[in-house]
């Protein structure tokens, strides 16, 4: 079992990452440079963003009309935005995961993972739930309106 503060933790350790990013490339090309070059990644990110956003929506949209369920082009369009938000956080590295999900065989692959363990994790709750319910037995009936309002009436 994970500890309750591993997203804090994850959270920090991503922060601190960027910032020796930063330090690295900021010695290697000077301060100015990499200003341009987080500004000029996040720029041509989203510009592809929109581009495999559109073609993507047009997909699911032709799915749709065929009457079958968009489920992992859906997460795939999910995945499309978490890059689309890495792309436009400041740092190297959230740069390079974005560009990953951009990559469409890279999403693909990251979406099927993500849906295989999400089934897995949705059966083993569906099966100790089922355990620790209780049935319970009862009937019911069902009025008419019309017979209320007739009643009401007279």
């Amino acid at each position: 079992m994970r500890h309750p503060l591993f997203p804090i933790f994850l959270f920090l350790g991503a922060v601190l990452l960027e910032i020796f990013g930063f330090a690295w490339v900021g010695g290697a090309v000077g301060a100015l440079t990499t200003v341009v070059l987080v500004v000029v990644t996040a720029a041509v990110g989203l510009l592809i963003f929109r581009i495999q956003g559109f073609a993507h929506w047009r997909r699911m949209q032709e799915l749709l009309a065929r009457g079958e369920l968009p489920a992992r082009d859906l997460l795939e369009a999910w995945l499309l935005v978490v890059a689309a938000v890495l792309l436009l956080v400041p740092g190297f590295f959230s740069d390079a995961i974005g560009f990953a999900l951009l990559v469409p065989p890279l999403r693909a692959s990251a979406a099927s993972g993500l849906l295989r363990r999400r089934t897995v994790w949705t059966s083993a709750t569906r099966q100790s739930a089922s355990q620790d319910t209780e049935t319970i037995e009862g009937e019911f009936r069902k009025r008419d309106h019309d017979h209320l309002t007739d009643r009401h009436d007279r």
